[in-house]
């Protein structure tokens, strides 16, 4: 099972990037955001999107990121105040040589992942890319208006002051 910190990262990263692509459509065409988020499928970065390339980005820092590359860092037993380079020390003396080439760190949230947790971010890939080229051009359109329903209650718990461009949340009370 992935982490919830992550799993609220990977949402948040991607919501982000969803909203602010269809706020920007709907500011400069000055358009609805139904309409907004219809232009959206047209672009560049909902190609991306609908290929994975968000988790794709992720997955692929994680990998990146590999504890067995580190088996023979001379940071593995150097003495330090950093309480990150402590954090890996401590990981790197814990887990045997066949655990370490399948443990990867998550620098954003400190979390540590396996490769089955890999496996389950491919598949979270996978549902929305399905998600995203499905034939049926309202679910998609609801997949899409999920992601920036979502960055909106992020954003009010964050910056409750904030004006939001695409008032999603208002239109809905």
């Amino acid at each position: 099972m992935l982490p919830v910190s992550v799993t609220d990262h990977i949402e948040e990263y991607v919501s982000q990037e969803i909203y602010v692509q269809v706020a920007i459509i709907k500011g400069k065409e000055k358009i609805s955001t139904d309409s907004a988020i219809k232009k959206y499928f047209i672009s560049n970065h909902f190609k991306e999107l609908s290929l994975g390339k968000p988790y794709d980005h992720f997955i692929d820092g994680l990998r990146d990121k590999c504890l067995g590359e580190l088996k023979n860092s001379p940071m593995r037993n150097t003495e330090t105040d950093d309480e990150t380079i402590i954090m890996l020390q401590k990981k790197l003396n814990e887990l045997s040589e066949v655990e370490l080439e399948d443990t990867y760190w998550e620098i954003e949230t400190g979390e540590f992942f396996s490769g089955e947790q890999i496996k389950e971010l491919e598949k979270d890939r996978d549902m929305l890319i399905t998600k995203l080229n499905s034939t049926d051009e309202n679910e998609v359109v609801k997949t899409i208006f999920n992601f920036c329903e979502i960055y909106e209650k992020l954003c009010e718990k964050k910056y409750p002051e904030a004006p939001l461009p695409l008032e999603i949340l208002k239109s809905k009370n």
